[in-house]
């Protein structure tokens, strides 16, 4: 949540790193679509590569190294592979190649006086004011000027004289700001957890502040165009399996579904998950409440991996991504209050204390369906300061303190008519039950009662499921689902050799998958194909899969 607030300036400007950290949240909200944050990124890569570049020839590097420019964005790419690393980091180095590049440029000067003169003044100001503004980044800064006068054989003094100038500056920062010493030095908002110390970013800011100096110290080679060729290809080739290797492929996709599942794109994860399957109960529940919002998840449940009651609604866990999705169940299945419970939790748990908009979103939907205008008027009033929810924040705070106006939004309406409206001991562990009085408060909420029966086969509770069957004729089926057909089918084949007389609306094809199913499995047990073969994709295989 990035606000247009001076207060927010304030905030983020009064601890060491503070402008780069408000640049990047500036830009990180613009992530909202994401070709433009793919923009964003892409620009920030390329900038660093020419900056690492524009150092090294002001320092008298040959042309013929300029593929190896790239090395220091790809690294960087790598790294941020972690979803904890924060495009602060990102700004800081780049602004301390400004930096490095503004010293370089003024260290050509033909005057020697000048030129002492320029670094000491430079050095004095810069550093502390680069430190307060980008944070510790600014040890890249002066490792960068020791080895530049290294190399140079200059004044070799300033070099360990800036080192040591930066070091006392933190030093005497920590006196007066409460943080550990060690994230004064390491840096405040580079990295989402704050007790971490990610190793990795210290390796790469030392070898961002010594790299140019090492292209300037190769020597020069005369240039050929099937080198450079050839350089560029195992550039472009390593450098695509070093990014590949830094980005987790589950995580991801589990990031672009919640994504989805926020823009409510259900046949987009559906197709996903057709394509390949999700296991965690973060994956499963999205898929199923896809197929939910699309009418199909009673017949379409087994067509998908299920890892039990997991996959309808996971268990909470006190991070800030699992229960954003799971809120999202809870909203659009009515039960208002756990839905904001859920997204409310999802943002506490930011390890850095950061606030989310998509949050404060939900929180305000729910508090004006349950009719708590004061606190949505406090949500509102933080969204009217964003960029991409303020439109949002002005058309609902002209629904407050009205309900006709509340009940003219055709989904707050349903879920106002779905909602609890009595005060109850809510229990996590029995959710078919919560589900149960859901749906008992209203019979027209369908949802409530396709995940009481999923619940039911899920948990392999075929009592539960005979007992709640005949509640779905309130919901207004003109077809029984096909799972349902599937289990009274299989109930039905425990007392009775054959269908004769079976008094549910069963269809043939489905009487007639049970029997070449229970024909396979007495030829063949432990026949793989029952579960992920022809069989697979039913409730009796889910049966077999559990056992």
């Amino acid at each position: 949540m990035f606000l247009f607030d001076s207060d927010y300036f304030i905030q983020r400007i009064a601890v060491p790193g503070g402008l780069a950290d408000y640049i990047a949240e500036f830009l990180t909200q613009f992530y909202y679509y994401p070709a433009l944050g793919s923009l964003i990124l892409a620009v920030c890569f390329v900038a660093f590569q020419r900056l690492v570049w524009a150092v090294a020839v002001h320092n008298g590097t040959d042309d013929f190294w300029y593929p190896f420019s790239f090395i220091p964005a790809l690294l960087l790419w790598f790294y941020m592979g972690d979803e904890s690393v924060l495009l602060s980091l990102v700004i800081a180095l780049i602004a301390a190649l400004l930096f490095m590049l503004f010293y370089t440029e003024q260290s050509n000067r033909p005057d020697q006086h000048s030129r002492l003169l320029f670094k000491v003044v430079t050095l004095l100001i810069g550093v502390p004011a680069f430190y307060w503004l980008f944070g510790s980044c600014v040890f890249v800064v002066v490792l960068y000027v020791l080895f530049f006068e290294l190399a140079h054989r200059q004044q070799i003094v300033i070099g360990l004289l800036s080192i040591l100038y930066a070091v006392l500056i933190v030093l005497l920062c920590a006196q007066f700001l409460h943080y550990p010493l060690y994230r004064l030095f390491i840096g405040i908002n580079y990295y989402r957890f704050p007790s971490v110390i990610p190793y990795m970013q210290l390796v790469l800011m030392v070898l961002f502040a010594i790299f140019p100096i090492v292209l300037y110290r190769l020597p020069c080679v005369r240039r050929s165009g099937r080198v450079e060729g050839g350089i560029m290809v195992v550039l472009v080739i390593g450098g695509f399996f070093l990014i590949r290797g830094g980005f987790d492929p589950v995580k991801y996709r589990l990031m672009e579904t919640d994504y989805l599942v926020r823009t409510h794109q259900w046949e987009e994860i559906i197709s996903r998950a057709e394509k390949h399957q999700p296991t965690t109960p973060m994956g499963v529940s999205c898929v199923n409440l896809a197929l939910e919002m699309e009418g199909s998840l009673p017949d379409r449940m087994f067509n998908f991996y299920q890892n039990g009651v997991e996959g309808l609604v996971p268990a909470f866990q006190r991070d800030f991504t699992t229960p954003l999705p799971t809120s999202e169940i809870f909203y659009q299945m009515g039960m208002v209050n756990s839905a904001e419970r859920y997204a409310f939790e999802a943002q506490e748990a930011i390890p850095n204390y950061r606030k989310s908009s998509r949050c404060y979103q939900r929180m305000a939907e729910c508090e004006l369906i349950n009719g708590q205008y004061q606190i949505a008027a406090k949500f509102l009033a933080r969204l009217r300061q964003t960029l991409f929810y303020r439109k949002w924040a002005d058309d609902a705070l002209t629904c407050l303190y009205h309900d006709r106006k509340v009940e003219a939004n055709p989904e707050w309406r349903k879920l106002r008519s779905f909602r609890f409206t009595k005060d109850f001991l809510f229990s996590e562990s029995q959710m078919d039950q919560m589900f149960g009085l859901l749906f008992a408060h209203n019979l027209k909420n369908r949802m409530a009662y396709e995940y009481l029966m999923a619940w039911q086969m899920l948990e392999r509770n075929l009592q539960g499921f005979q007992k709640y069957y005949p509640l779905g004729r309130f919901v207004g089926y003109t077809e029984i689902p096909r799972s349902y057909q599937e289990v009274l089918a299989y109930l039905w084949t425990q007392s009775h050799t054959s269908f004769e007389g079976i008094p549910y609306s069963v269809t043939p094809e489905v009487c007639n998958d049970v029997t070449d199913f229970a024909r396979a499995y007495i030829a063949n047990p432990h026949d793989p194909g029952l579960v992920t073969g022809k069989m697979g994709g039913t409730y009796w295989s889910y049966l077999l899969c559990k056992k």
